[in-house]
C-alpha cells in the first residue's frame, strides 16, 4: 500500500456504532442457564444492580442462605450496564418534588442513606478488585440560562432545608468556568458522587455474587411465576426455580410482568460518545477536577469525560413509545443524536468537530410520581422499580431495603420514605401515551423550549 492510498484510507469517515460504549471496555463471556428443576430460598428476577445487591447483602447476612437470579441475557446486560455513570445521590426525579410528597426530614434522611452508598460502592469496589473506573470527583449542577439559574436557587434552599452542614455556594459565570470552561455556563454548584464505569462496575458485582454462592443463571428469561402452597415456581424455558420469595428486579423491563405492568413504564435515554480526545485537545477547555456536569431542567442534558477522556454528552429526548415499545430499533434512533450533537457543539465549541464513535440509546423505568417504590405485592412478591435514570448508587441501598424485607427484619432501612406500597397507576393504552405526550409538552414550556416538536422528550433529571 503506497503513503497515499494510506492517507485516503485514514481520511475516509469511520462509521458510528449503535452499540453501547462501556461494553467495548470489558468484554462479556455469558454464564450457564437454567437447567432442570432448581431449589432456592429466594428467587430473584433480574441480574443488574437491584438484583446482585440484594443478593449480595442476603448472603453477608446469612451465608446459607439460598439464592438464585433469572436473568435474560447477561448480567448487567440492561440499564445498569449501560447508563451514563453519575453515581448520584438523587432520589427519582428530582429534589423537589421528593420533598413535596414526604416532607424534609425524610426526604433527608433518605438522601443522607443513598449518599453512604457512594462510599460504600467505592470500597466494595476496592476491596473486591473491581477496577470500575470511579473518580470520587462529584459532580455540577450547572446553568445556561436566567430560568435554570432561579431553579438552580431554588434547589440550594431545598438543600439547607435538609439541613446539610455545610451546604454548596452558588457559583457565578467566572467561578463555574473556572470549574468547566464552557461559554454556555452562567453559573452553578458543585454536589457530592462519583463517575464510574457502570458495566465494569456491575460485571465486578456479579463476580462477586458468584463467589459468595449465588447461583446467577443466564439467558434465562421467566416465562411466568406460579404461586405454590409452598412459595412460588418461576418458570424459565429450560426449567424452573422453586422458592420460598421472589423479587422482581427487572428495572425497565419490570413492565412484562402483569401485577406490575400499570406501575412503571419504560422511557429511553441516550447518548453519543467521541473519540479520546488528544492531549492538544484537551488543553484547549480548561477542566481542572473532570466533573460531570448536569444542566438544570427537565429536558436532561449532562456530559462527562471517561478515563481514556473520551467526551460523553447525553440526555436530551426521553421517549414513551406506544404499548410499551423496547424494541432494540429505537436504540438507533436519529433525532435525539442530532440533539445530543448540537448540545456537543454548544457546550464545547473548540470540540464540535471531533468524531463522535457511538451513538446509542437505553431503556430506563419511571414511576406515575417519578419516585421510586419497594414494596410487596399483594401476593407476597417484593419489588423495587422507577429509579429514574439515578440507580447506581440508590440500588445499593435498595438491596438492603430488599434484604431487610426478605428476612423480615424491620429496620432504618424498611422505614425509608420510598418503601411501601405505590398508590399511583399508569392508565392503559392509548391513555399512557398521551399523558406522556401532555408531559413532555410542559415540561419543555417550563424549559422555555417551544412547545411542538418532533422531539418530544419526557421530565427527567438526573
Amino acid at each position: 500500500m503506497t503513503a497515499s492510498t494510506s492517507a485516503q484510507k485514514a481520511a475516509v469517515p469511520q462509521p458510528v456504532t449503535f452499540d453501547v460504549y462501556w461494553h467495548e471496555t470489558e468484554a462479556v463471556v455469558y454464564g450457564t442457564p437454567l437447567s432442570g428443576e432448581r431449589q432456592a430460598d429466594v428467587c430473584v428476577i433480574g441480574a443488574g444492580y437491584t438484583g446482585m445487591w440484594t443478593a449480595h447483602y442476603l448472603k453477608k447476612a446469612e451465608p446459607g442462605i439460598q439464592v438464585a437470579i433469572l436473568e435474560s441475557d447477561y448480567a448487567g446486560s440492561g440499564a445498569s450496564g449501560h447508563g451514563d455513570g453519575f453515581m448520584t445521590p438523587t432520589i427519582g426525579h428530582n429534589l423537589a418534588g421528593l420533598i413535596e410528597a414526604y416532607g424534609s426530614e425524610r426526604a433527608k434522611v433518605a438522601y443522607a442513606t443513598v449518599n453512604k452508598s457512594i462510599i460504600e460502592i467505592q470500597r466494595f469496589a476496592s476491596t473486591h478488585g473491581i477496577d470500575a473506573e470511579i473518580e470520587p470527583i462529584g459532580y455540577l449542577n450547572v446553568a445556561t440560562s436566567a430560568r435554570q439559574l432561579h431553579t438552580l436557587d431554588r434547589d440550594l434552599r431545598l438543600i439547607e432545608r435538609l439541613g446539610v452542614k455545610s451546604p454548596p455556594a452558588l457559583l457565578d459565570r467566572a467561578a463555574i468556568r473556572e470549574c468547566v470552561d464552557s461559554p454556555a455556563l452562567l453559573g452553578g454548584f458543585k454536589v457530592g458522587g462519583a463517575m464510574v464505569n457502570p458495566h465494569r462496575l456491575v460485571r465486578g458485582l456479579s463476580r462477586v455474587v458468584r463467589e459468595q454462592g449465588v447461583d446467577v443463571y443466564e439467558r434465562s428469561a421467566v416465562l411466568d411465576v406460579e404461586r405454590t402452597a409452598s412459595g412460588y415456581r418461576v418458570r424459565t424455558a429450560g426449567g424452573a426455580v422453586a422458592a420460598g420469595q421472589v423479587i422482581y428486579a427487572t428495572n425497565a423491563y419490570q413492565h412484562q410482568f402483569p401485577p406490575l405492568r400499570s406501575m412503571v413504564r419504560p422511557f429511553w435515554s441516550y447518548a453519543i460518545v467521541t473519540e479520546p480526545l488528544t492531549p492538544e485537545q484537551l488543553a484547549q477547555v480548561r477542566w481542572p477536577g473532570r466533573e460531570g456536569f448536569v444542566e438544570a431542567r427537565n429536558i436532561i442534558a449532562f456530559a462527562r469525560l471517561t478515563r481514556e477522556n473520551r467526551l460523553l454528552i447525553g440526555g436530551g429526548p426521553v421517549p414513551y413509545f406506544y404499548g410499551r415499545d423496547t424494541r432494540p430499533v429505537h436504540k438507533r434512533d436519529q433525532r435525539p443524536m442530532r440533539l445530543l450533537s448540537t448540545l456537543l457543539a454548544r457546550y464545547f465549541p473548540a470540540w464540535r468537530d471531533v468524531r463522535i464513535t457511538h451513538a446509542y440509546g437505553g431503556c430506563l423505568d419511571m414511576t406515575p410520581d417519578f419516585v421510586p417504590h419497594v414494596g410487596r405485592l399483594p401476593t407476597g412478591e417484593l419489588y423495587a422499580h422507577g429509579y429514574c435514570g439515578n440507580g447506581v448508587a440508590f440500588s445499593n441501598t435498595v438491596g438492603k431495603v430488599l434484604r431487610d424485607l426478605v428476612l423480615g427484619n424491620d429496620s432504618a432501612y424498611t422505614g425509608l420514605l420510598f418503601v411501601g406500597p405505590q398508590q399511583r397507576r399508569y392508565g392503559s393504552e392509548p391513555v399512557a401515551w398521551l399523558r406522556s405526550k401532555s408531559h413532555n409538552m410542559r415540561m419543555r414550556i417550563e424549559d422555555g423550549l417551544p412547545p411542538l416538536t418532533r422531539h418530544a422528550p419526557a421530565g427527567h433529571h438526573r
